[in-house]
């Protein structure tokens, strides 16, 4: 399926229903910016204390400091996990087209919101180590930038911090393919709740085969109309109903029990 046909779907679910698909989208952007705006304000403390030093945000010598940074990030964790879930989920009923009036009861299964936190805990986990290879590139890059004056040939220094940062870039592909191929894993969840953290991950990636490049073409078609900001709350239930329509169709291709044997 093209990715104007998954987009052209999206509108025709949300014909009728938009006002509580950005209800149910504004509601996780609304908690989220509350945890993000303790992060703003700390960090605007942090660089008037140092002078607009910029490390200063990556590293504290105060023990309570980072305990409470660690515990809010923790909480945030918490709180979002079970509206995610709840936001995929109405999503991708209306998708499915089943019945998505019943939201409030996934947010009384406890056993069902801990698995899900899980499943989301390991993808994150899995995505942060994707991440470590570019890391390292722009860490050594930004501590030779400052080295250079030390040495004679400085010219070979510096192109030798391009090529780390090119590098860093580079490898950021690591990254996207690992999103990219646990991207379907919250829907599987959601369809089978059931099913262990690992199987769920292992049918998104087997789901994902081949279809990457169409993913993330659907996705980047929303990207130019989300550059002015104000309009993220206002595109996401469209963006979202279009990933949605794009799950459906990829699960539905195929039972989980005949891709798990």
């Amino acid at each position: 399926m093209k990715t104007t046909v998954y987009r052209h779907k999206a509108k025709e679910l949300l014909h009728g229903r938009y006002g509580e698909g950005f209800f149910v989208v504004s509601v996780c952007i609304v908690v989220y910016l509350i945890f993000k705006a303790f992060d703003i304000a700390g960090a605007g403390f942090i660089l008037y204390n140092n002078n607009a030093d910029v490390f200063g945000l990556f590293k504290s010598s105060d023990i309570s400091e980072m305990a409470v940074k660690i515990i809010r990030y923790v909480l945030c964790f918490i709180v979002m996990s079970p509206l995610i879930t709840g936001g995929l989920w109405w999503f991708y009923q209306a998708a499915s087209g089943g019945d998505n009036r019943s939201i409030l009861k996934l947010y009384t299964g406890f056993k069902l919101n801990m698995r899900a936190a899980l499943l989301y805990g390991v993808m994150w986990i899995l995505s942060m180590v994707s991440l470590l290879p570019s890391g390292f590139c722009w860490m050594f890059a930004y501590k030779l930038f400052y080295a250079v004056p030390d040495y004679s040939n400085q010219a070979a220094a510096l192109f030798a911090v391009l090529q780390l940062f090119m590098a860093g870039v580079f490898l950021l592909g690591l990254y996207l393919k690992c999103l990219l191929t646990f991207i379907l894993a919250p829907f599987i969840f959601i369809k089978h709740p059931d099913n262990g953290t690992f199987k769920v991950m292992n049918m998104s990636r087997k789901k994902m085969y081949g279809v990457k490049l169409d993913f993330l073409k659907l996705i980047l078609a929303y990207i130019p109309a989300m550059i002015p900001i104000v309009t993220i709350p206002f595109i996401l239930p469209k963006a979202v109903m279009s990933v949605s329509v794009f799950a459906e169709e990829r699960l539905k291709e195929e039972s989980i029990g005949k891709d798990s044997t």
